[in-house]
């Protein structure tokens, strides 16, 4: 399946308080497997630039920061026909990159204080 930039940015999301990037990274993949689902896609190839996260899912390796994150994606997978997890380099990835950088200048507007009237 080929995606179009109009689709990629349809994944963009924001999410304050992340701990780390390999938190991160696990969110993004919780979702992305959440909106493929809502969406019927039934087989996907998940690809990432975490080491750790993809030998954590493929391995079955637990890491206590991301051991409930890990736990919900194991359960998603569920009402996939296909899944796999694969690990490919930064430069690899660059429609992934630009969506994670984008929503970091989105993430300083958005985040910005709330006028609100009491």
């Amino acid at each position: 399946m080929n995606l179009n930039v109009n689709t990629y940015l349809s994944f963009l999301s924001h999410c304050f308080y992340v701990s780390s990037p390999l938190v991160a990274e696990g969110l993004a993949l919780r979702e992305a497997l959440i909106c493929c689902i809502t969406k019927g896609i039934r087989a996907v190839r998940c690809s990432s630039d975490s080491l750790q996260l993809v030998r954590a899912l493929n391995e079955d390796s637990p890491i206590a920061e991301i051991y409930g994150i890990t736990s919900d994606i194991r359960n998603l997978i569920l009402a996939f026909d296909f899944v796999s997890f694969v690990w490919i380099q930064r430069s690899e990835n660059k429609a992934a990159d630009a969506l994670a950088k984008q929503a970091l200048v989105d993430a300083t507007f958005v985040a910005s204080p709330l006028n609100l009237v009491v």
